[in-house]
């Protein structure tokens, strides 16, 4: 009898323990995550010292300084590889010249020789413990962390509020609300290549044009749209015209110049739904994700980090006012603000 009863005893302290083993777990895994953020963002800083500018987000990162290398469609992150002891990944992309011939390529091609392209290496700086998943040999390298695209939808730079724009370069003195107030990077959830995903967090709603019960002409100008494109945490099929993003593999591919693959918007709060606009392909509304739970890391060009809540203020307006001209303060609140380079707020992360 006294053997029951010492068994259910350490059972129920097993049952106590467990609990608290992996909340320290998850803890030292978010502390984990936030360094790696900020090792990032002292690459961006080592960049703008070197290069009197930050790098292009998106589109031609190295173009305007080597213009014998075919960068048209590489990432700002390839441009980042020295600040982040990758400096001999760095040389290999530009003696091999690797270029993408797709926005969307997260494959490897024969010619690439499989695992041996520099388009597969995964450094680890780029993976969040928190979201480990397992990397084919003919897929390219994928990223949980992006780069801060602002709180306007549209992607061509004239409309990206944030700091680094579309095969544009911005002197950090372009950043007018100040680096304590701008996001460098946050995070975003990546799922196993598959493409079968339906996790809000993954994924992304590919809503067509407003006929079809998607967005208003070009632009993602209804919040609500997104938002109500997930129930439960999953996608639906066959809702007001959208599909699920399947086939996308968002996140899999840092090496690609697309905001879907290395960036994020601050047009809803963290861990809400993301979604793609069929009727404009430049136009994306990839929310921030991850799986810590209740909100994500997030590191300020001024090179500190925050852990970020879900419930950050984001504003209530549904719309961007012009889309196509975006100016002033960000309708969406805090988190809004914080992706602005230049909309004259002074919120700070809380």
């Amino acid at each position: 009898m006294e053997l029951l009863v010492v068994i259910a005893i350490i059972g129920v302290l097993i049952g106590l323990l467990l609990p608290a083993v992996q909340s320290a777990r998850e803890a030292a895994r978010r502390m984990q995550c936030a360094n790696k953020l900020k090792q990032m963002t002292l690459a961006v800083h080592v960049y703008a010292d070197s290069h009197k500018s930050l790098p292009a987000g998106l589109g031609d990162s190295i173009g305007a300084l080597n213009a014998g290398v075919s960068s048209g469609r590489w990432s700002g992150i390839i441009a980042l590889l020295p600040g982040i002891e990758q400096t001999a990944l760095y040389d290999r992309v530009m003696s091999e010249n690797v270029y993408m011939t797709s926005w969307t390529a997260h494959t490897l091609t024969a010619a690439e020789g499989g695992k041996d392209s520099p388009r597969a290496a995964q450094p680890d700086v780029f993976i969040c413990p928190s979201n480990g998943v397992s990397k084919p040999e003919t897929a390219t390298g994928y990223t949980c962390y992006r780069f801060n695209a602002g709180d306007n939808p549209g992607s061509i730079d004239a409309q990206i509020r944030g700091p680094f724009g579309y095969r544009n370069w911005h002197p950090l003195s372009a950043v007018h609300d100040g680096l304590s107030n701008t996001l460098c990077f946050s995070e975003k959830a990546v799922d196993e290549f598959n493409g079968t995903s339906q996790d809000v967090k993954t994924q992304a709603a590919t809503y067509a044009v407003a006929a079809d019960g998607g967005f208003s002409g070009g632009y993602l100008s209804d919040r609500t749209i997104c938002v109500g494109s997930a129930v439960g945490g999953k996608y639906q099929y066959g809702v007001g015209g959208m599909t699920n993003g399947f086939g996308y593999f968002y996140g899999w591919n840092w090496f690609g110049g697309h905001w879907y693959h290395i960036g994020f918007t601050t047009t809803l709060p963290p861990n809400s739904p993301s979604c793609y606009n069929r009727a404009s392909n430049y136009n994306v509304m990839f929310s921030a994700t991850s799986f810590h739970p209740g909100g994500v890391n997030a590191a300020l060009l001024d090179g500190s980090s925050k852990f970020v809540s879900e419930t950050i203020d984001s504003g209530t307006s549904i719309a961007f006012p012009t889309p196509s001209a975006p100016s002033g303060e960000s309708p969406f609140g805090v988190w809004g603000a914080m992706g602005t380079r230049n909309g004259g707020e002074s919120e700070t992360l809380p």
